[in-house]
């Protein structure tokens, strides 16, 4: 019977009394999980599908338990689906006061069960209903032994009592449940009771993100700690009282505030489907990774691989969804925490051996080393390396909370030469084929320059120009040895970052005066290269003419 046929689920319910759930305020989230994980019940030859719903919320994410019916206003949230598309239309369709919407819904609620006795619905998913304006469905479900599943301890006991429902699976509490862990739980109970194979969960290595681009994502957290820790500095320096943000919040800042940080992400962007309760584990996972970004990467990889499959095999036990979400916020976190501690002081190990091998290149002993370094610096930037290899290592530079001297470097090779180019641009314009495209030329460098000595970015700009002229790419890698050369020896005393206005990068480093005429040294010597060759190249066009 049920493999000839489409099974088919209907929803009725609420957002609960007391609102203790994560994620209750957004009735069609939840709606739209519960589709999409029934539909991941093997169907043959079509999967179930979620094709009636009756949902109540309250306004603001009030809980029924306080509800006023008179005065309180409440939506009601229905359902439409296109089977040849399988696409699930969320609707709220009655909204008003509580009362009227009760009324509106009873009388969707007769032609639900009507549905049921007709044997259209094959399954029913309770969420805190109410079961005197959802009777007629409760009694229809009673009467044709479909199987019962939901949450909402309170609801589903007095409506079990009342009209003798199959409830299947772990039916029961909603406390501290978020919409995935109820999406998936209610499903797998149907699945079992109509004896259909459901996986929640397949990971797919080629959806995956990978570590270095999960890693650069967190490129603001690090930015505004390392500026915090700076600020902290020069506060503690000029203030004799505020030794207390040295001994307390600097402390905590470079030790948590970036593991944190990259374990959440980590985390998060390995699986979203876990919304908040991830943001909980992964916090707690992160606690141990003190100083180790590697580590925090590490655990919350570990937390996003734990997850579906401590969820999975929770509701094959049939743990209440309260206990499985204990479980999933608390325990899973606090057991990865375990497991990585004994790794961080290695992770720390290799962190602090890529900053060390950095200074020794730059130290100064070898004259021309730093050159090449900013020559390749630049030169990888254009070919594609600066997201895949130079942001991860300024990155890990910044692990601690100090800038970076690779980020000094990104400031004077890329955003300075090409502001430097920019303004040559702008000073000694190219005669451009047409005035749009000379105009558009005019734009494009002053917003150029713009973005770059204000915000440290839009270093792209250049690369055309580089690209036209054997001069100007000359000039913008010379500019780059130059200025990179500027910076060897003592380079701890220059560590800075870009994505900064131009002076506040200076700021940041402690030595001011060496990175001032290093980033001087940039802008001027590629500002210089493109002028020329803008002036030759324009006395070349006249030239032309005048023959």
């Amino acid at each position: 019977f049920f493999i000839s046929i489409m099974l088919s689920v209907a929803l009725v319910g609420s957002s609960g009394g007391g609102a203790a759930t994560l994620g209750h305020t957004d009735s069609a989230e939840l709606i739209r999980l519960i589709c999409q994980e029934v539909s991941k019940v093997k169907g043959d030859p079509h999967p179930p599908r979620l094709t009636k719903a009756l949902f109540t919320s309250l306004k603001n994410g009030k809980g029924f338990d306080y509800a006023k019916f008179d005065t309180d206003l409440a939506t009601l949230h229905s359902i439409q689906s296109d089977e040849q598309s399988d696409q699930y239309n969320v609707q709220a369709i009655k909204s008003g006061i509580l009362q009227d919407v009760n009324s509106f819904c009873a009388n969707l609620d007769t032609k639900l069960a009507e549905s049921i006795r007709k044997g259209d619905i094959h399954g029913l998913i309770c969420i805190s209903c109410d079961i005197d304006v959802h009777a007629a469905t409760l009694q229809a479900a009673a009467d044709m032994k479909i199987p019962v599943t939901g949450s909402g301890g309170t609801s589903l006991s007095a409506a079990s009592s009342r009209f003798g429902l199959r409830l299947v699976g772990n039916a029961g509490g909603s406390v501290a449940t978020t919409s995935y862990t109820r999406a998936v739980s209610y499903t797998h109970a149907l699945a079992t009771s109509w004896n259909r194979d459901y996986k929640p969960y397949s990971y797919n290595q080629t959806q995956a993100p990978q570590w270095k681009s999960v890693l650069d994502s967190c490129l603001p957290a690090f930015w505004a700690v390392a500026l915090a820790c700076r600020g902290i500095e020069l506060v503690c320096a000029n203030l004799s009282d505020a030794n207390w943000l040295q001994e307390d919040v600097l402390v905590l800042l470079r030790a948590q505030a970036l593991p944190m940080t990259c374990c959440v992400v980590m985390a998060t962007s390995f699986a979203p489907q876990h919304d908040s309760i991830i943001l909980m584990t992964a916090s707690i996972a992160s606690v141990v990774c003190k100083g180790s970004i590697l580590g925090g990467l590490l655990a919350g990889w570990m937390v996003a691989s734990a997850m579906d499959r401590v969820l999975h095999r929770c509701i094959i036990w049939n743990i209440p969804a309260t206990m499985i979400n204990l479980i999933l916020g608390g325990g899973v976190g606090a057991v990865v925490g375990i497991t990585v501690s004994p790794f961080i002081s290695y992770m720390q190990i290799l962190t602090e051996s890529v900053r060390s091998g950095i200074h020794f290149v730059m130290n100064g002993a070898y004259p021309g080393l730093g050159f090449i370094v900013g020559v390749v610096f630049c030169w990888g930037s254009k070919v594609g390396y600066y997201h895949s290899v130079g942001l991860p290592l300024i990155l890990i530079e910044m692990e601690l909370g100090f800038p970076s001297l690779l980020g000094a470097i990104d400031e004077a090779t890329l955003v300075l030469v090409s502001a430097g180019i920019c303004s040559a641009n702008l000073l000694v314009p190219l005669l451009e084929d047409g005035a749009d495209a000379a105009m558009e030329s005019k734009e494009l460098c002053s917003r150029g320059v713009r973005i770059n000595i204000l915000f440290g970015d839009f270093i792209e700009v250049a690369y055309p120009f580089m690209e036209r002229s054997k001069l100007v790419n000359l000039s913008g890698y010379l500019a780059s040895g130059l200025a990179t050369e500027l910076l060897t020896g003592n380079s701890r005393s220059v560590l800075s970052s870009a994505y900064l206005p131009c002076f506040v990068s200076i700021m940041l480093a402690n030595d001011w005066c060496k990175i001032f005429w290093s980033y001087m040294t940039a802008f001027s010597v590629s500002f210089l290269g493109t002028t020329i060759n803008n002036v030759i190249a324009k006395m070349k066009i006249l030239k032309k003419k005048e023959t």
